[in-house]
């Protein structure tokens, strides 16, 4: 067996150690082996160094980027945030129920007129023959007292009381029994049906309701602001005077009672006493009409 004779010497004494040849032919692939494997895994930790060091800059970079952000949020309180998320979630909730109201109430929808030329009798239009008299300049103040405008226009009478095309407009007309003379009309009638319904066009209270004259069957809603709507030749009423309504609710069915020459709504608005045109009421984009005053 082949050996071979290793000193080792140390400070304090001098030892040999005999180790067999062939153990070293072994050892010494395996030696190299290790060798190399230390030389690559110390390459591999310097590049993973680098690579770190590289992206732990990259990483305060991002660090610094958010806590200038954060320092931007920080500026608003918790009290600013919710307050503008509480008045933006009011706000469109007031929007959708504006535009649901209007909607129903189909302010975007103009009657299409059939009234005859002047000098010519109307099969559908009447009403108390009024005095005609000075008019009065229109306030139009309802919406300045209101709390809130959906409030304020749910009680302000907007849009159709019924669906039939308007064949008698407000102010000086001839008389619709002759087709002569000159009479004031103080409201606006729908031509229709007898046995149509007819809605109320405002949430209110109903101030009257039974026969009236030349009205016939009439219903009178009073609404806030002092504002009124009144229904008149009607067949049949549906109402009674002290109930409240809601806008679009039924007051009784179309007819030709009292002065009338065929079945037709005479439909009139009120504020504080003195009529005013409805057609400026029956769209949003119609223009304001000066009313009238007995």
């Amino acid at each position: 067996m082949a050996r071979s004779t290793v000193l080792i010497v140390s400070p304090t004494h001098t030892r040999s150690l005999e180790i067999d040849a062939r153990l070293l032919a072994w050892l010494r692939p395996s030696l190299i082996g290790l060798s190399v494997a230390t030389v690559l895994l110390t390459g591999a930790l310097a590049v993973v160094g680098q690579k770190y060091l590289s992206e732990g800059a990259t990483s305060q970079q991002q660090i610094g980027h958010l806590q200038q952000e954060l320092g931007h949020l920080r500026q608003l309180t918790s009290a600013e945030i919710n307050a503008k998320l509480a008045s933006l979630k009011k706000s469109e909730q007031v929007i959708v129920e504006l535009q649901t109201y209007l909607q129903a109430r189909g302010v975007h929808v103009r009657p299409v007129s059939i009234e005859p030329p002047a000098g010519q009798p109307n099969p559908a239009a009447g009403g108390p023959a009024l005095p005609i008299a000075r008019s009065v300049p229109f306030t139009g103040s309802f919406a300045h007292d209101a709390h809130s405008l959906l409030q304020a226009i749910q009680a302000v009478p907007l849009g159709l009381p019924h669906a039939g095309p308007l064949s008698s407009s407000f102010g000086a007309r001839s008389n619709p029994f002759t087709g002569r003379g000159s009479e004031h009309h103080g409201g606006l009638d729908f031509k229709g049906t007898s046995g149509e319904p007819v809605q109320v066009t405002a949430s209110g209270k109903v101030s009257f309701a039974g026969w009236r004259g030349g009205y016939g069957k009439v219903v009178e809603v009073s609404h806030a602001h002092g504002h009124a709507t009144l229904y008149g030749h009607l067949s049949r009423v549906d109402v009674e005077a002290g109930q409240t309504l809601a806008a679009g609710d039924v007051v009784g069915l179309l007819g030709s009672t009292g002065r009338s020459t065929g079945p037709h709504l005479h439909y009139e608005v009120l504020s504080r006493g003195n009529r005013l045109d409805p057609q400026q009421f029956l769209a949003l984009n119609a223009a304001p009409i000066k009313p009238w005053m007995e």
